[in-house]
């Protein structure tokens, strides 16, 4: 099989795996601005990122997809019965991490091409 099809199966699988993390009733009240929670929205988000740009080339709309998929899932913990909230800063955490994983994954993308 080819990494390139390995890959696309893994971003597929990251995708839901997020979903499914997020979506996941929580047993205690949203923890708000803490370092590690927001830690955790970035490397997620990022390895996300990192993972599409191989084989989707084309950062600016990967970008954009990634900021909707965040939104899309704090509104989905706002409305469901799951003892989440909806949190801006959860989706700045998002962001940044999708931005951090387009960088990283062209740069390699880029190296790889060179040689």
């Amino acid at each position: 099989m080819r990494l390139e099809v390995l890959i696309k199966w893994a971003a597929i699988a990251w995708t839901i795996i997020i979903f499914i993390g997020c979506a996941w009733p929580s047993d205690y009240p949203s923890p708000g601005l803490t370092v590690n929670d927001k830690l955790m929205h970035i490397s997620i988000f990022g390895l996300w990122a990192l993972l599409w740009v191989t084989i989707y080339r084309f950062p600016a709309r990967l970008f954009v997809i990634g900021v909707i998929y965040g939104f899309l899932i704090e509104i989905y913990q706002l409305v469901m019965p799951i003892n989440r909230d909806f949190e801006w800063l959860d989706l700045a955490a998002d962001a940044v991490g999708i931005v951090l994983g387009l960088v990283a994954g062209t740069l390699v993308i880029r190296r790889l091409m060179k040689g």
